[in-house]
């Protein structure tokens, strides 16, 4: 195109108003001019108990974005492996769920894909620092004696809330009656362990499902992940793997 012609087509453009721009930029504008204002109304809200994606348009725009808080930069493979994050069960105890979370077995041990475990890593921890920055309140949960005291350690620190004894029935379900009077409850619940002593699923797990609060979980190769909304396929018996994740826990926590 010569210069001439170029100079015809920019006349053209400034005479009919409209300006040069990109897909993303449409659709910014698009989402802008559709996004309703305010927060949803109690009709909408039941109709998104069935159908959640009713309410997509009265979500944040900077919730659209993933990993918003850059998390990415402290989550290492390298750093994962020295904390043997890698390390599941033995082959014989490896749940149905978990497999998809393998990169393969040594020895007649599981091993986790530290690919797979940082994306899900990042994920959550992502998650963590969205509701920390909305005031939210966090509930570290275990049940492991070597790492209990760390993690009220390190939920105190950032100001949040952990439980590492036995969990009674009812705690979130049966609140009222229990506390016999009404009660915050946690928007998140962080399991450093998806098993209890026993083995056995924590109760809190579906208790958080039934009162819809969201969980993540560290879910080794002996666990069920159901019922947890952000699960990290990890090793959560080692004193090393916990304090990796505990501490990047509290950076999230603490941004």
């Amino acid at each position: 195109m010569n210069s001439a012609a170029l100079r015809s087509l920019i006349r053209r453009v400034g005479a009919s108003g409209a300006r040069p721009f990109s897909a993303k930029t449409a659709a910014a504008d698009a989402s802008a001019t559709t996004r309703p204002r305010g927060a949803p109304s109690a009709d909408t809200l039941q109709k998104g108990s069935v159908q959640p994606t009713v309410l997509r348009p009265y979500v944040a725009p900077e919730l659209e974005t993933e990993d918003l808080f850059g998390l990415h930069s402290l989550v290492n493979v390298d750093e994962m492996f020295e904390a043997r994050l890698h390390y599941g069960h033995k082959i014989g105890t490896l749940h149905e769920n978990m497999k998809w979370a393998l990169y393969g077995e040594r020895l007649g041990v599981c091993i986790f894909d530290l690919e797979i475990t940082r994306k899900h890593l990042i994920r959550a921890l992502d998650f963590v620092a969205h509701v920390v920055s909305r005031g939210g309140i966090i509930l570290f949960i275990s049940t492991h004696r070597d790492t209990m005291l760390d993690v009220e350690k390190m939920a105190e620190e950032v100001g949040q809330y952990a439980h590492v004894r036995f969990w009674q029935e009812g705690t979130l379900t049966n609140m009222k009656q229990l506390l016999g009077a009404s009660v915050r409850m946690p928007d998140t619940m962080v399991f450093l362990s998806s098993l209890t002593s026993m083995s056995e699923r924590h109760p809190a797990i579906i208790e958080a499902a039934k009162m819809t609060i969201p969980t993540v979980g560290i879910v080794d190769s002996n666990s069920d992940p159901s019922y947890l909304t952000y699960l990290v396929p990890s090793n959560d018996d080692s004193p090393q793997a916990v304090a990796y994740l505990l501490r990047l826990f509290k950076e999230a926590s603490s941004l």
